[in-house]
């Protein structure tokens, strides 16, 4: 994608499916065209989630352990599971990167938590809501 379409962005959602392992490769292809192309305006990388969508169907084409390493080695913010298609853990996720949106834009120095670790949405409770 060219940079116009990055342009001002503040946060980013990568989304993959899981019973398809091409989805899950084509990943690091979008990560990496991202940080290639955007920044935040210290030069920090865009905080970035990592969706394995269709959670809600079997089997899947990669394991958890798997998707845990890759968020890790390719710097995202943090992955969880969604389907789209039960709503599931859409919501959350949204509001876990606008929380990570304004914890950075209220920050002098910004420092970001490229963990990249599984984001166990169960255990937080919000009555936030879209839409």
């Amino acid at each position: 994608m060219t940079r116009l379409y990055y342009r001002d962005a503040s946060a980013c959602v990568i989304m993959f499916d899981v019973t398809n392992a091409t989805t899950f490769s084509n990943s690091q292809r979008w990560k990496q065209d991202l940080d290639s192309k955007l920044t935040l305006p210290n030069g920090e990388p865009v905080p970035c989630l990592l969706l394995a969508n269709k959670c809600d169907l079997s089997p899947w084409a990669v394991s958890r352990d798997q998707i845990d390493r890759f968020s890790k080695e390719n710097g995202f913010t943090g992955w969880t599971e969604t389907s789209v298609k039960e709503n599931k853990n859409i919501n959350e996720a949204m509001r876990v990167l606008i929380e990570k949106m304004m914890r950075n834009s209220t920050e002098d120095i910004m420092s970001l938590s490229t963990q990249g670790d599984y984001i166990n949405l169960q255990t937080k409770s919000s009555s936030w809501s879209c839409c």
